[in-house]
């Protein structure tokens, strides 16, 4: 039987096969005449799902003028979008509860221009068992459980989180030093009539982590519907019995926040990309360097990429080196078969860059070469003849062409003898006045003007709407540096600024009010009432056990940059969530985010 959409409502034809037959009880006229409402029976069902699909039957009486009822078969039955979360209704008007989600939603049903309607409330309650974990431990956790020396304490996720529906499933971690082999685990979510329980047991090699399925997670998402979604853990062992952790909630709000981020992968010295299919390397490394200074570098590091997804830009064996450009929606290239650049390929007269970035249209490529600016053809690798007023050749790094194309964003007169390192500078705009036209740069944030502990403004990026720029800032323009024989951290933190300047605004509640905050990027979608924003940190994420406690390594996180607060100039971001399918074991850091790229 068809089913389709309308507004708000899952309609599915019963009484009809898909040619147009109806069934002999009477045609849509005959019952349509003189009806006045139609119940939906059963009113107000509750249905209860632990783990095995539960089925009800619908049907549809109809209130004649004249005082009589009749079952109507030609109805049309539906559901609207929240019943269409919790279950499916089949050819029979069946609705069936299968774990897809809990709450209240309609099941309707339809007569010619008569419509009933009725509720539909689904509850779930689901446990799962870890390896080696007796399927009668749950009784071990018996409702409402104490708190107290036995409590674990969750570490992941931040209570607070803002998280897009479409996030991947969180590894929820937690610490508990007085465990010992045989303890049990509750781990327990719960969002409006959901709650689902996985129990677990402490033996060799266990992480004090779990992460819910792909599907359970989507439950929960499901339920959630703009509510909170809470985790406790609860920890028992034969002594003491259970006792429970504070619950952490986190806000999941409608968004599909997907397409891909490119990441260096700072451990190995590889481009990475995290996107729908999981963590996967973004492009091979490049046979080793040329240049006898620094034989066999592979590097490829100081990327950007295109707003559509296409192109990467890059520099190759080491930062100032040679540039390349890569199309990503070459099959070789995901393949993994390219060892070298399919655009603005590597020859003794080709361009060398630090950083760069696209013009809108991918027809043209700033780069960042020394403390220079310059304008290339990213298909050839030439400079393109400038108009107006010549891109500035001094004090200049981190580039970054805006949206709509109207600007480019950059730091200028810093004091660094490249654009990597340097103390001071000032955040400019650089007007696109026409094709290869540009004015003269404006300062939108001055150094002096600034604490001096934010004196130097690094990594502008633009939002969608190109109306504000986010950008770090600290006393360095590096979160972390090597002298030579001692590593140096920096702090920094995340600020945004209207693009027509004013005075910065502290992304607090990204940084959780830390000072270790570096390199934001601004995704290119605007969803759910929020921008997102991905950034690098060296705050802890989860546990020693299966996260980064202690190791202070470079790990990336996305904050939602809430809209009415960015308009109304104040702290926009939210408590970040961690960027899924990383690696915990490796420093990673530049995330560049993008749509999917296409590919021929």
């Amino acid at each position: 039987m068809p089913a389709v959409r309308l507004g708000a409502v899952v309609v599915l034809f019963v009484g009809a096969t898909a040619c147009g037959t109806k069934h002999t009880g009477g045609d849509d006229d005959d019952q349509s005449a003189g009806l006045v409402s139609i119940d939906v029976l059963p009113p107000n069902a509750m249905l209860t799902y632990t783990g095995t699909p539960v089925t009800l039957a619908y049907s549809a009486v109809g209130h004649y003028d004249d005082g009589h009822t009749a079952t109507l078969a030609m109805a049309t039955f539906g559901l609207d979008d929240t019943a269409a979360l919790l279950g499916t209704l089949d050819a029979t008007a069946t609705f069936t509860a299968s774990g897809t989600g809990a709450g209240k939603g309609q099941v309707t049903a339809t007569l010619g221009e008569i419509h009933g309607a009725t509720s539909v409330i689904v509850q779930m309650h689901t446990t799962t068992f870890g390896a080696g974990v007796d399927p009668g431990a749950g009784s071990s956790f018996t409702d409402p459980l104490p708190t107290g020396a036995l409590s674990p304490v969750v570490d992941y996720p931040l209570a607070g989180a803002v998280m897009p529906s479409s996030v991947k499933a969180p590894d929820v971690m937690w610490e508990q030093g007085a465990s010992v082999p045989t303890d049990l685990y509750r781990v327990r979510w719960t969002a409006g009539l959901a709650t689902q329980d996985t129990i677990l047991v402490v033996a060799d090699g266990f992480k004090f982590d779990a992460k819910p399925a792909d599907s359970a997670w989507q439950a929960l998402v499901n339920s959630a519907q703009g509510e909170p979604i809470t985790v406790e853990v609860a920890h028992w062992d034969a002594t003491n019995g259970a006792q429970v952790s504070s619950a952490v909630a986190v806000n999941v709000v409608p968004g599909d926040v997907v397409g891909a981020i490119y990441y260096w992968d700072l451990s190995q010295g590889r481009m990475k990309r995290i996107d729908a299919d999981g963590l996967a390397d973004a492009i091979p490394n490049p046979p080793g360097s040329p240049n006898a200074a620094d034989a066999g570098a592979q590097c490829v590091a100081c990327h950007a990429i295109s707003h559509d997804g296409r192109y990467l830009s890059a520099s190759l064996f080491g930062g100032g080196e040679q540039g390349a450009v890569f199309d990503l929606s070459n099959p070789d290239v995901t393949s993994g078969t390219v060892v070298a650049p399919t655009l603005a390929p590597v020859t003794t007269a080709s361009y060398r860059t630090l950083f760069s970035t696209f013009s809108p249209d991918d027809t043209r490529l700033v780069i960042n070469n020394g403390v220079g600016l310059d304008l290339l053809d990213p298909q050839t690798g030439t400079s393109v003849v400038q108009n107006g007023t010549p891109l500035p050749t001094a004090g200049m790094a981190h580039p970054t062409w805006s949206p709509d194309g109207s600007a480019i964003a950059v730091v200028g007169n810093h004091n660094g003898s490249w654009a990597v390192d340097y103390t001071v500078g000032d955040l400019q705009i650089i007007p696109v006045t026409g094709p290869d036209t540009f004015g003269p740069p404006t300062t939108i944030v001055a150094a002096a003007s600034v604490d001096p502990a934010f004196a130097a403004p690094s990594w502008p990026s633009f939002s969608p709407d190109s109306k504000v720029v986010a950008y770090g800032a600290g006393v360095n323009s590096r979160g972390r540096n090597f002298d030579g024989t001692t590593e140096i951290t920096y702090p920094g933190a995340l600020f945004y600024v209207p693009k027509a300047g004013g005075a910065p605004i502290l992304l607090d509640g990204a940084c959780s009010g830390g000072r270790n905050c570096f390199l934001p990027n601004f995704s290119p979608f605007d969803d759910g009432g929020y921008f997102w924003m991905v950034f690098y940190s060296l705050r802890d994420y989860g546990n020693a056990q299966a996260g980064t406690r202690g190791t202070t390594r470079r790990q990336m996180w996305i904050t939602a940059i809430d809209k009415t607060k960015l308009a109304a100039g104040v702290d926009a971001s939210s408590v970040p969530y961690w960027l899924p399918e990383q690696d915990v074991a490796t420093e990673n850091m530049s995330a560049f985010w993008s749509v999917a790229p296409p590919i021929q």
